[in-house]
């Protein structure tokens, strides 16, 4: 589960599905909700919304990455990554059920001193 959950992160930073309203709406829960980098909340139709607009792949690179298993369906994340030369600490909530789903979300800009490893 552990590299599931890492590869559908990474997807999130990819054109190729971020450009599917079909995959973002089944890799999204339907009560999913975004603290963002910009400290606004966003929710499933927000972040799809966002998402189809890109036009090429999120230059974003995932490190430090961490999974608990909280209970039988739901995985806590936690992971560095690195964009337009700031860092950012982000946690994720994914819940398991016919597929699994992002239900929460939050990027925060990290100031402290790190060694970094990428995954």
């Amino acid at each position: 589960m552990k590299n599931e959950i890492l590869e559908l992160e990474k997807n999130l930073f990819k054109l190729k599905y971020i450009s599917t309203k079909e995959w973002l709406d089944k890799t999204i829960h339907n009560n999913f909700k975004e603290c963002g980098k910009s400290g606004f909340l966003y929710y499933k139709e927000d972040t799809i919304e966002s998402l189809l607009e890109c036009k090429e792949d999120r230059q974003i690179s995932i490190y430090n990455y961490e999974y608990n298993q909280i209970d039988s369906n739901t995985y806590l994340i936690h992971y560095i990554t690195e964009s337009q030369d700031k860092l950012f600490y982000r946690t994720s909530i994914w819940v398991k059920e016919d597929y699994l789903k992002l239900l929460y979300h939050q990027a925060t800009e990290f100031n402290e001193n790190v060694t970094l490893v990428e995954f």
